[in-house]
């Protein structure tokens, strides 16, 4: 479902499991995480991979300001919405707005926040919806230092357990997530 030649925007990159497959295929990906600790694995990822397509952003999706004069081919967003201060819903109404040819949300389905994925689709007019998978996989969360791991536990309001992996904070967990799909239309 991904071309290349592309323009990309990947919210929430993480340590770019995304971001440097879609690179791979031959888009130019803007990658959004304000982590520092993601980012870091993010950037040496990219440095000793030598892959000069993507552009890491230290910036949260709430800043970020889509442009019309350079629109995005594809907007991903994975596992990140929810950590957003309007949440998935706000999230993807944002989303819809920059008004992307194709729009991916990757999210958790097996935590204890319900999403109806109806609701989602019908903050839009614009888009066909065009399919939902689930898969299980990694999630695990990679800080920079235990500031960071205060930040976000502050800002989700939950406390935030972590183990320490080669001198660096990681919240180690597994998931399940969906994998929507919408084309805009016309």
């Amino acid at each position: 479902m991904v071309e290349p030649g592309w323009r990309a925007l990947d919210i929430g990159a993480g340590t770019g499991v995304l971001s440097i497959p879609m690179s791979s295929l031959g888009c130019t990906v803007d990658a959004l995480e304000p982590s520092r600790g993601m980012r870091a694995i993010l950037d040496e990822k990219l440095s000793s991979l030598d892959v000069g397509s993507v552009t890491t952003l230290d910036m949260r999706w709430e800043n970020f300001e889509a442009t019309q004069e350079r629109p995005f081919d594809l907007i991903v967003a994975c596992n990140s919405l929810h950590l957003t201060r309007g949440g998935i819903m706000g999230g993807m109404k944002k989303v819809f707005s920059a008004r992307p040819d194709f729009i991916c949300l990757v999210t958790e389905i097996n935590q204890d926040i319900f999403i109806d994925f109806k609701e989602v689709n019908s903050l839009q007019d614009s888009y066909t919806f065009l399919s939902i998978m689930t898969y299980r996989t990694d999630s695990s969360f990679h800080f920079d230092d235990m500031d960071e791991v205060a930040d976000l536990g502050k800002f989700a309001g939950i406390p935030i357990h972590v183990e320490m992996v080669e001198g660096r904070p990681v919240q180690s967990d597994d998931t399940e997530v969906a994998v929507l799909w919408w084309e805009r239309r016309g």
